[in-house]
């Protein structure tokens, strides 16, 4: 089969891809401990890869040995994504590259039946044309101040007192439902 022109899964390279999604009942703070613990990460490092956006852990890897790291992220509650790599050495490689559907471009994508198709995951929304510049508002904040957390919102100097007077209720009943 070899000479067929078929790409053989063995010859198929893979991307790790982790961009911050946990496994069901693990929390964000124990994922991260586990993931700077596994890789030998700094937290400022680990802050990264939870950004919400695909960050490759490791490239060009075959396929049993991304699985083997899909795995081992998922034991440590870390839910990783494996795409195939785009490396493109081999005519054999180039033509499954070529007809892989990671690589039709955002135009040939939105020509699809009906006009409306998904973006690969990871990708911008907006073409480069649509986005907006947006410029930074300047505002003054030095008038404001922030209290602890668990206090009140008032000051005691910004309190009224109000009088409580007590209402008689003695002659009110509560009648069963009908």
């Amino acid at each position: 089969m070899a000479g067929c022109g078929v790409l053989q899964v063995s010859d198929q390279l893979f991307d790790v891809f982790f961009r911050g999604d946990i496994v069901a009942g693990q929390t964000v703070v124990e994922v991260k401990v586990r993931l700077a613990g596994l890789f030998k990460l700094e937290a400022g490092q680990v802050e990264q890869l939870f950004s919400g956006r695909p960050t490759a852990i490791r490239r060009n890897l075959d396929e049993v040995s991304a699985k083997k790291y899909q795995q081992a992220l998922l034991k440590i509650g870390a839910l990783a994504e494996l795409r195939s790599a785009k490396v493109v050495d081999s005519p054999v490689a180039q033509v499954a590259a070529e007809s892989s559907p990671a690589s039709i471009s955002p135009a040939e994508q939105s020509k699809t039946e009906g006009g409306l198709s998904l973006a690969p995951a990871g990708s911008d929304v907006l073409r480069p044309d649509e986005r907006a510049n947006v410029t930074a508002a300047e505002v003054d904040v030095s008038a404001l101040a922030l209290e602890p957390g668990g206090g009140d919102i008032l000051r005691e100097d910004e309190k009224r007192s109000v009088d409580v007077e007590p209402v008689d209720t003695s002659h009110l009943e509560v009648l069963p439902p009908r």
